[in-house]
């Protein structure tokens, strides 16, 4: 255009559409210019020191946790750019589950998780969550305790279905004493006490995993990994004491847990819920 055409820098810009800087520029540059685009800067990028600091105290962290730290911190971004940046430096190595669709109401899976110790007066205890989850809008209701006794076992079932105010057709086990005496799967022979549960519910049938199986209880596997990376992970500071996980458990499963869009369903499980409700 300058040499052939003899335009002016006013009418190079114009022609295409650019600064006037940008054509004097290119003109006095001896090399045409690099086809590579510079990088752009990140809110995210301030706060990645933070995040890799978090995460060498708690590998685990999940991107919800991580956003919860940082935006202590000032960050107001997506949460995607946390989770591109964390698949990035951390590789997925999670069991994968295979989906299995169940009906509103159909069934509801628990079990156990070790969530490390407490301070209980003077002296440190073995703390675990019980979960349980609705497999049709995955709502969930915890409960720490100091022991996995059959005792406890049967009152959180039972306060988990005071919770979701109604049982479902089935309740899905792993091969738990307190619930299999002996065998797995459909050779189980269940704990009599456990089905006198199980009946006083409106004859809710129980229904025990095969051996070495945990994928026939993915709903709820799932949910106590995401006890422990969500609820749990990056709060050593703030749960010391048992009543802190007491306190902790009805906060994060109304606030946090039930009103959150699930990966798999992409609903809250609060709103899922109305639909099995009845």
């Amino acid at each position: 255009l300058r040499e052939f055409e003899k335009l002016s820098h006013r009418q190079i810009a114009k022609r295409l559409r650019c600064g006037r800087d940008s054509v004097r520029e290119a003109l006095e540059s001896k090399e045409p210019p690099s086809q590579k685009r510079r990088p752009r800067g990140s809110i995210f990028d301030p706060f990645k020191a933070r995040v890799q600091k978090l995460l060498e105290k708690t590998p685990a962290l999940s991107a919800v946790r991580v956003r919860e730290e940082i935006e202590k911190k000032g960050y107001a971004g997506e949460i995607t750019l946390i989770r591109n940046y964390l698949r990035e430096i951390r590789p997925c190595g999670s069991r994968v589950y295979q989906e299995v669709e169940y009906a509103p109401a159909q069934a509801m899976q628990v079990d156990w998780g070790y969530c490390g110790l407490a301070r209980v007066g003077e002296i440190y205890r073995k703390v675990w969550v019980f979960v349980a989850v609705l497999c049709f809008s995955r709502l969930i209701y915890i409960a720490f305790t100091l022991s996995q006794s059959k005792q406890t076992f049967y009152r959180c079932i039972s306060r988990a279905l005071q919770r979701f105010q109604g049982c479902p057709l089935w309740i899905i086990v792993d091969n738990l004493k307190a619930a299999v005496l002996r065998g797995s799967g459909r050779n189980a022979v269940f704990h009599p006490e456990f089905e006198a549960l199980c009946a006083h519910y409106a004859c809710m049938k129980p229904v025990a995993c095969e051996k070495a199986d945990p994928e026939t209880k993915g709903v709820v596997e799932s949910g106590v990994g995401y006890v422990k990376k969500n609820a749990l992970a990056g709060r050593s500071e703030e749960l010391v004491a048992f009543e802190d996980y007491l306190r902790l458990a009805p906060y994060w499963q109304d606030h946090v847990a039930n009103v959150r869009i699930h990966d798999t369903t992409r609903e809250r499980p609060i709103d899922r819920f109305e639909k099995e409700r009845a």
